[in-house]
């Protein structure tokens, strides 16, 4: 944990050396950090999570010929009405996997943006009842 310390110290004792504007951005949450900042930093965060899940996809090309080679390895010749059963139950399934990973997402963005609404409530209630306090202090 001292590491993390070092730099975070490192980090905002010299904000000029930070090169791009991505790193200066960062250097200036770390300087003050707040709700905004917090909600930037899931921004960025979410978007990071995002094209690391787009990074493994795969062509329509590659797709097709892995169906091929499952419903050819199930016996079903090519052409054969068999075949084709299989090829259309192989993207029914593809579909399906794609609308299940599309649900927890948006479940999963619901529930991090009810809890950001929540914390957004729990401090104004606290600056409310204590306005002295530092995290109200602006």
């Amino acid at each position: 944990m001292g590491g993390l310390a070092e730099h975070r110290s490192a980090l905002l004792a010299s904000p000029k050396k930070l090169a791009t504007p991505f790193l200066k951005e960062i250097n200036r949450m770390l300087q003050r950090p707040s709700v905004e900042h917090h909600r930037t930093a899931v921004t960025v965060f979410s978007i990071a999570l995002l094209g690391m899940a787009l990074s493994g996809c795969v062509s329509a090309e590659e797709r097709r010929y892995a169906d091929a080679n499952t419903c050819q390895s199930f016996g079903a010749p090519y052409g054969s009405p068999a075949y084709t059963n299989c090829m259309l139950e192989q993207q029914r399934r593809r579909d399906n996997e794609e609308l299940e990973s599309l649900e927890r997402t948006r479940l999963t963005t619901e529930i991090a943006r009810d809890a950001q609404i929540m914390a957004d409530r729990a401090r104004r209630e606290r600056c409310h009842r204590d306005p002295d306090r530092r995290e109200c202090r602006r």
